[in-house]
């Protein structure tokens, strides 16, 4: 009987300790795969050697016994967004992925992109982030990515030529005239420059909107604007630089002239364009470097309309962003990983290597806090920043404006009346006459 007892019990505690190893020892890590698409080159680099994927390897490891693999795909810079869109039509899943906003209301409407809303929403930090760069990843009250950087779109200007034909500089102008007139004078004292003034960045060519006070879209009827005496200034603003004062060159736009080597090799003198160009057209070891460029190169503010209402100065902003695939197998993990790629330190180091500006107040830090020209633009955002609006026909209708500007003022050399018309007309006809409408 006792011999019976002991062996039952010897049983029963090696069943036990079993057991209780079977319950209690470490279970081998899961395995599971993200894929990260992203642009090739300089974005993608940065991205493997920010450390980001790394430390978010190590943290759900830790956190949730995962082993993460995250595969990087890439698309080159150019055509990008048109690779990234052809990937997600040919059904491939993309759990994290680099987005322009504008594209956002397409993507949505397609079903391409994961509603972030219930993540920001528990996530403490999302408050860090600028209300500005948040409207422009939010459509129809929902939010679709999370910012990564931003880049406005302001004024350069040469300061040796400025200095030759006695403008000062520091030069900020109050109005469109006093731009137009400093290209005028440049053009009478300095001939040789090929171009005194390049009048907009296509990607931002409704500026002058924003610079009279007026705006293209009117959220509260969902109506895109045809014609306003906003719209009409920004066709007399280019107007006048392409005719009335001869200072910019049709050529300019008809040949396509590469603007940012013109202005490294001093044969244009102001010109509308973006952060990005300080550091990644003309920094050191860039193609078209500018070696003494702080001694050099100047920036203003895009200036008001002078007109009773408007803005004293405006600058436009742009920005890149992160977001998931609405089709993503492991979205809570997804965005786990968003998390790293946007955190202070990595997105500072990004901005203070490539001109770009941090997305989120608590990343002005480290090295990129000390650099002059990021801490001007980043206070230049925060003050006078405007960004396109987040809707459905917003770049159609920016496209119309840009084909219009060169078509039919540019090209043919229509009045600024005659332009507003023309807009008017193919906007109403590809968005609808009931998304549009006159402003009083």
């Amino acid at each position: 009987m006792k011999r019976a007892l002991i062996i039952v019990l010897v049983l029963v505690l090696l069943v036990g300790g079993i057991a209780a190893y079977y319950f209690l020892a470490p279970k081998p890590p899961e395995k599971v795969e993200l894929t990260l698409f992203t642009k090739a080159g300089l974005w993608a680099d940065f991205v493997r050697d920010s450390g980001a994927i790394e430390r978010f390897k190590e943290r759900m490891l830790k956190e949730r016994n995962l082993e993460v693999e995250v595969k990087i795909l890439t698309a080159p810079h150019k055509g990008y967004h048109e690779k990234l869109i052809a990937t997600l039509a040919a059904g491939t899943v993309l759990d994290v992925f680099w987005v322009r906003p504008d594209m956002i209301p397409d993507m949505v409407e397609a079903g391409y992109l994961l509603d972030l809303t219930p993540y920001v929403e528990k996530w403490d930090e999302w408050g860090k982030f600028y209300e500005a760069n948040k409207e422009m990843v939010t459509y129809n009250g929902k939010v679709y990515a999370v910012p990564n950087d931003a880049a406005i779109v302001m004024i350069y200007y040469r300061k040796d030529i400025f200095k030759k034909v006695g403008l000062p500089v520091p030069w900020q102008p109050k109005t469109w005239e006093d731009v137009l007139e400093a290209a005028r004078i440049i053009k009478e004292k300095v001939p040789e420059v090929k171009a005194p003034l390049s009048p907009y960045y296509g990607g931002e060519i409704q500026i002058p909107i924003y610079s009279a006070g007026g705006t293209i879209y009117d959220p509260a009827d969902g109506k895109f604007i045809v014609k306003s005496e906003e719209i009409l200034f920004l066709f007399k603003v280019y107007y006048d630089a392409f005719y009335t004062y001869e200072v910019t060159p049709r050529e300019l736009i008809l040949e396509k002239w590469d603007t940012r080597k013109l202005f490294q090799e001093g044969k244009l003198a102001i010109m509308v364009d973006g952060t990005w160009c300080y550091s990644e057209k003309w920094g050191p070891g860039m193609a078209y470097e500018i070696p003494n460029r702080e001694e050099v190169v100047g920036y203003a503010y895009i200036p008001g309309s002078g007109t009773p209402g408007a803005p004293d100065y405006v600058v436009a902003i742009r920005d890149y962003s992160w977001a998931i695939g609405a089709n993503s197998k492991h979205p809570d993990l997804a965005f786990e990983l968003l998390k790293e790629l946007v955190k202070p330190d990595i997105m500072a180091d990004w901005g203070y290597k490539t001109s770009h500006l941090v997305a989120r107040s608590d990343a002005v830090i480290g090295d990129y806090a000390k650099d002059e020209f990021l801490k001007w633009n980043t206070e230049a955002m925060e003050k006078y920043g405007v960004a396109k609006p987040l809707a459905l026909g917003a770049r159609k209708y920016l496209s119309l404006l840009k084909e219009t500007v060169e078509k039919e003022l540019i090209t043919a050399g229509k009045t600024p009346e005659e332009c507003m018309e023309a807009f008017a007309a193919a906007v109403t006809k590809e968005l609808g006459a009931d998304a549009v409408k006159e402003k009083p």
